[in-house]
């Protein structure tokens, strides 16, 4: 049971992240460039090895090269989906977002069976479809055909590939990590290397795009609101970090890869029903609020069910 802690409360810092990266998309970033959003996050990722390497020393660097190699790919896997999912968040709202990405964890089954040789107990999966059942009662209700716009597919598309590249770099952080005992070294080692593989690739993509340049120095340099727009990119970092130090620790403990996915997933969606409903009603501009129905909240109620029951007998 101790695993499902650690993507509940990733998911927290994720859809926090979320939002404040909608808001940036929607708001300050020019048309088509809030992919250079993922290279504003050069800090968190900095901050991170930075943090392994104060807490655990020169151990953090003491591992077979093709290992951390192999973390350094995850993290610039991880950055690719970044991008997918920053250009959805600009083209929808971060709760259609939100919504489509729930097919990440039968992605996540599927490539864990097909790369980690992952096998589902009968327990395990009877878990796992209970609360895929819990997030299909609250997406088939989440609005009605009428309210779909045209630019869904777009959104649809651009999510699905973000989960996807999201998805495999967790199936290759958890491959590289198998032969190892899941204990806090493993971690602050993996950690520190998958932060790296992040940085070096935002890096390059600093480097190589002049247009996301030109993007960011319009919003965090030129612009009459660059304080409002570089306190919200803090915290964000700030979300995304304790966001990935959470799940990532988590991976290393959970038993099936797909249940760790499909337990955060169903977490970010009631996160996101708080946000939507509750918040959006305090923070208009950064987050686009839902009027809540009887039948909205008999749906999210019901959810729940489904959701501790599914819990409970995977564990």
């Amino acid at each position: 049971m101790l695993w499902a802690i650690f993507p509940i409360f990733a998911q927290l810092f994720y859809t926090s992240g979320s939002y404040i990266q909608n808001f940036l998309a929607d708001v300050a970033f020019p048309k088509n460039r809030a992919g250079a959003l993922i290279i504003m996050h050069l800090p968190y990722f900095v901050v991170g090895m930075i943090l392994m390497y104060a807490i655990f020393g020169r151990i953090v660097l003491i591992l077979p090269l093709i290992t951390a190699l192999g973390f350094v790919l995850a993290g610039a896997i991880n950055v690719f989906g970044s991008i997918f999912a920053y250009k959805a968040l600009q083209a929808g709202d971060a709760a259609d977002v939100i919504i489509f990405s729930q097919l990440s964890p039968l992605i996540s089954l599927g490539l864990g069976v097909l790369i980690l040789g992952e096998k589902i107990t009968p327990a395990q999966g009877l878990g796992f479809l209970s609360i895929m059942i819990a997030i299909a009662v609250v997406v088939t209700g989440n609005s009605s055909k009428k309210e779909r716009s045209k630019a869904d597919l777009t959104v649809v598309i651009l999510t699905i590939i973000s989960s996807f590249f999201s998805i495999l770099s967790d199936i290759v952080f958890v491959y590289f990590s198998k032969d190892y005992l899941s204990d806090t070294t493993l971690f602050a080692q993996s950690f520190f290397f998958f932060m790296l593989g992040s940085a070096v690739t935002v890096i390059v993509l600093f480097i190589c795009n002049s247009k996301w340049r030109s993007a960011i120095k319009t919003v965090f340099v030129t612009s009459k609101k660059r304080n409002r727009n570089i306190l919200a990119l803090v915290a964000d970092n700030l979300s995304l970090l304790l966001g990935e130090l959470l799940f990532k620790y988590g991976l290393l403990i959970v038993p099936v890869v797909a249940m760790m996915t499909v337990v955060s997933k169903v977490t970010n969606l009631f996160a996101s029903f708080f946000f939507t409903v509750f918040l959006g009603k305090i923070f208009p501009k950064f987050i686009h609020g839902k009027r809540l129905t009887k039948r909205i909240l008999i749906r999210y109620i019901i959810s729940s069910v489904f959701i501790v029951a599914g819990i409970m007998i995977m564990n």
